[in-house]
């Protein structure tokens, strides 16, 4: 039976190919929460891309603690993590994914939130491009309120949320990236920004 992504130890990710025996390309997603982040992977998707998300990593550690997705438990739980694995155990935890999908595809990376998850990355993959996403926080907000998901909740949750994400680092890291997505308007504005911004950077 093979591993769970919650599962698999740090053996394995000493046995990952180098960079150079990969053969496909790795598009990291980031951006503050609310930004957009679903719609871009959304239209990755559509031009052939796997979107493979890191958010799906917390989850399923979520699950196998038997926890149900609320903010305080999606957050708490990403803490922990990092606390009792390291900063890097939520790309770890993708890698072998990863590895096997590169073998086909291209791949978007969602909900990149840490420069020490893309140094991670960066151990394995040779071709990474870094895209961010950014979108004001009255606006943010209001999306997560309409969006509804479990781990959304209401404004005091997303504060906390904002916080724990912009401490994690997360503006050096969108420091870094080769194209940056100006969400300010509609959901099909966003589209055509994000099929432009694809269609430049060659994907």
């Amino acid at each position: 039976m093979g591993r769970t992504l919650a599962e698999t130890p740090a053996s394995v990710m000493s046995e990952m190919q180098s960079p150079t025996s990969m053969s496909g390309r790795v598009i990291v997603l980031c951006g503050p929460p609310g930004s957009g982040k679903g719609v871009v992977a959304g239209r990755a998707a559509t031009r052939g891309l796997t979107v493979l998300s890191l958010g799906d990593v917390v989850r399923a550690e979520m699950a196998d603690r038997g926890l149900s997705e609320t903010p305080e438990n999606v957050g708490q739980t990403a803490l922990s993590m990092r606390e009792e694995h390291g900063e890097t155990i939520v790309v770890d935890r993708l890698l072998p994914s990863l590895s096997e999908t590169m073998e086909s595809s291209d791949i978007l990376i969602d909900g990149m939130r840490q420069t020490e998850e893309l140094e991670r990355l960066r151990e394995h993959i040779g071709d990474i491009t870094i895209v961010a996403l950014t979108a004001s926080a009255e606006a943010r907000a209001g999306w997560l309120a309409e969006r509804g998901r479990g781990e959304d909740g209401g404004g005091e949750e997303f504060a906390v949320r904002e916080e724990r994400e912009w401490n994690w680092g997360l503006e050096r890291l969108m420091a870094q990236a080769d194209a940056i997505i100006l969400n300010e308007g509609s959901v099909e504005e966003l589209g055509e920004r994000t099929d432009m911004i694809f269609e430049t950077l060659g994907f």
